[in-house]
């Protein structure tokens, strides 16, 4: 028997020969490699023409993604999908000697495992859930917070656009979103102001969200201007839409969305507060520069009055390249069906995920619904690596 003062004497100072250390690394989970799909050859599409927007691709692998409702964005082609796990530290020396200096002694069976839970670092779960969650955007045909997001959206991307402002794009949103006589208003206002009415600024935002407002017919739009060396501004105005969804009003405000009387209890806030949706984002992102097309090519496809083929058009020249846009008309001709929404009808809502790099997204469109089966179909949308635009669109999965 050892004696217990010399024990923990060695255990104090690190004197070898008791037990040597074990090092306790944990095992990497392995990563299967990504499916590898043939962009050049796309799969014909068979139609079911009994279930709205049934759309057949030849893989039957839809990848997963998290849903979140949330909207991030960073400049064109500036996107980084790097979620590398970070590293975890390997035990010491002198935490190994105290686990086996407590087994040596024979401390009974609950201290030995406590000992042992000391040897080994626990699992950071904080850690491994970041890493495995994915950002995404939903939208829902119709909803007031989504075709105001979508209209935003689009309008910033158009007015932010590499090459200068993309003026037809923004003359088509302003068309379909806005009522006639709004529309007429707010040129006159920005004519005498100097500064864009739908952003109320010169310049374009770097971040944005829009939410629910005090009714059903308004959102409250909040624009966030400057960052890095310039000072940040904070712009907020509540956005007023008619039953047919036409903008008919855009007026500053002070007041944060979801704002409470000092009457309500903090209770009642915090849960007023949370049930109160929202989108965010910063402009380039490019998730939410594929929802920002989605959106608004949904949108200008589901007009009350019929497509707005003028809208669809503009989205189509700005979002996609043109050697992609030229391979994608060849496509509609010989399938019969619309490219970007590889069906020939409208979704119920749809989702944009990151996807397996920073140079792919996947969205999922849902339709059908009520009466009609559900079809959900996934398409995985390639991006160009500098700008960001949209390279090629394939079917995953249909089901």
């Amino acid at each position: 028997m050892v004696p217990l003062s010399r024990v923990w004497r060695q255990l104090l100072w690190g004197v070898p020969g008791v037990l040597e250390s074990v090092d306790v690394a944990p095992a990497e989970a392995a990563r299967p490699p990504g499916r590898q799909y043939d962009d050049n050859h796309p799969a014909p599409v068979h139609r079911d023409t009994s279930v709205p927007g049934t759309a057949f691709g030849n893989s039957h692998h839809p990848p997963s993604h998290d849903a979140e409702n949330t909207r991030v964005r960073i400049r064109k082609g500036s996107h980084n999908m790097n979620r590398n796990t970070p590293a975890r530290r390997r035990p010491g020396r002198r935490v190994a000697v105290a686990a086996g200096l407590v087994l040596a002694l024979g401390l009974g069976v609950s201290t030995q495992v406590a000992a042992q839970a000391a040897a080994v670092p626990a699992p950071t779960k904080a850690s491994a859930k970041a890493s495995t969650a994915l950002r995404s955007v939903s939208g829902f045909n119709g909803d007031v917070v989504t075709q105001v997001a979508d209209f935003y959206g689009a309008y910033i991307d158009a007015k932010d656009d590499a090459a200068g402002p993309d003026t037809a794009l923004a003359k088509a949103l302003r068309a379909h979103y806005l009522a006639p006589a709004f529309a007429k208003r707010l040129e006159a206002w920005e004519k005498k102001n100097q500064v864009d009415g739908v952003l109320r600024a010169q310049n374009v935002p770097v971040q944005w969200t829009v939410s629910e407002g005090g009714n059903g017919l308004e959102v409250v739009v909040t624009l966030t201007f400057g960052g890095g060396e310039s000072p940040t501004t904070t712009t907020r105005f509540v956005v007023k839409q008619e039953p047919t969804g036409h903008i008919t009003d855009i007026r500053t405000t002070s007041i944060a969305p979801a704002a409470t009387s000092a009457k309500t209890s903090a209770k009642t806030s915090a849960k007023a507060s949370a049930a109160v949706r929202s989108v965010s984002g910063r402009t380039g992102d490019s998730v939410t520069q594929v929802a920002d097309f989605y959106g608004a090519y949904v949108d200008a496809k589901d007009a009350p009055a019929g497509p707005d083929a003028a809208l669809a058009r503009a989205l189509r020249a700005h979002y996609l390249t043109p050697a992609f846009a030229k391979r994608l008309e060849a496509w509609e001709k010989k399938n019969n069906v619309d490219g970007v929404l590889r069906a020939q009808n409208v979704p119920v809502d749809w989702t944009v995920s990151e996807g397996g790099n920073g140079l792919e997204v996947v969205v999922t469109l849902t339709f059908g619904g009520g009466e009609s089966p559900t079809v959900r179909t996934n398409l995985v949308v390639g991006l160009e690596p500098v700008f960001g635009d949209v390279t090629g669109i394939r079917t995953t999965s249909a089901r």
